[in-house]
């Protein structure tokens, strides 16, 4: 006897053990590991072709086989399409399943076959999966080997993704003669379809309210993209984030790190902006200014991405 079982007993124990793991997933050769978003892809879409199989009393071809994406908030939801719907998922993955057994067409029910599951994610992983299964009342998952693969659903949303530089840079100074002066440094990160502005530090000051006595009334800040030579503007600009605060001359509004989203598209020239923040102020209504809003502004110099090279 050993920890109170028979050899019999144990070697019984055993037999089981690896029976149990021969039903679930065996280890392949070279394995690879997925992504979190493509183990749960992975999850998803087994548990939905198990519960076909049940349904139909078996394997069938047409009703085996899936898209299933998961969302940008991570819940999953079958569709047509993965290339479609990538670029508001969080992972794509499709299922196709192959018979084993000899079948004369695609409606015809069978017990044994090879699901193939390609997953990608908006990161880059892409992995297919090879599940041999077998059906006898549920749903047997057998041999799992793995490869991996490059994008083809998520190509697109993969490439637009990829970031083509990192510029720090330093905007604005609190002592500059504006009624809410803005001093901001941290990073520019150029994408194909966005520059994504992150602070690492952020501040307001009441630098020179007119008259010296007045409350500054600051509503939001945007980070956007100016062009222009002799006169410039605003062309692209993220969403306000929201500061809602006054200060009285000398006060001051510190945060450290912001996030702000400038959408571009390819017919937008990165090389010929550069960032600016606006701060936006609210001020009485009047009649020439009925919304009762004013800004000011700061900005890093003309020739901020012009520097780099080229950026596309």
């Amino acid at each position: 006897m050993i920890s109170g079982l028979s050899l019999a007993e144990m070697r019984l124990s055993m037999a089981a053990a690896v029976i149990a793991l021969t039903g679930t997933v065996h280890p392949a050769l070279g394995q690879q590991a997925a992504s979190p978003p493509l183990a749960q892809l992975e999850r998803e879409m087994l548990v939905r072709v198990s519960e076909r199989a049940v349904a139909n009393g078996g394997l069938r071809i047409g009703a085996g086989e899936l898209d299933l994406r998961l969302t940008l908030s991570g819940e999953p939801e079958e569709m047509i399409g993965p290339t479609t719907h990538a670029t508001a998922s969080l992972a794509v993955g499709s299922a196709r399943l192959e018979p084993l057994d000899s079948i004369v067409s695609r409606e015809a029910t069978f017990n044994r076959g090879r699901y193939d599951l390609r997953l990608e994610d908006r990161k880059g992983n892409c992995l297919v999966v090879h599940h041999e299964v077998t059906f006898d009342s549920a749903l047997v998952r057998g041999r799992r080997t793995t490869e991996r693969c490059e994008p083809l659903f998520m190509a697109e949303v993969v490439r637009r993704a990829r970031r083509i530089a990192r510029l720090p840079f330093n905007a604005g100074r609190l002592d500059d003669r504006w009624s809410a002066a803005l001093a901001v440094t941290g990073t520019a990160d150029v994408y194909l379809d966005s520059v994504v502005i992150t602070t690492t530090a952020i501040s307001l000051r009441a630098s020179h309210p007119v008259p010296a006595t007045e409350v500054v009334d600051i509503d939001s800040v945007a980070a956007g993209l100016a062009q222009g030579e002799a006169s410039w503007s605003v062309v692209r600009k993220s969403a306000a984030i929201r500061v809602d605060t006054t200060l009285r001359q000398g006060g001051e509004w510190r945060r450290t790190t912001r996030r702000f989203v400038i959408p571009i598209d390819s017919a937008f020239d990165v090389s010929k902006a550069w960032p600016v923040f606006e701060v936006y102020l609210t001020v009485p209504k009047t009649a020439d200014n009925p919304l009762g809003l004013a800004w000011t502004y700061a900005h890093e110099r003309k020739e901020f991405f012009r520097r780099q090279g080229p950026l596309r």
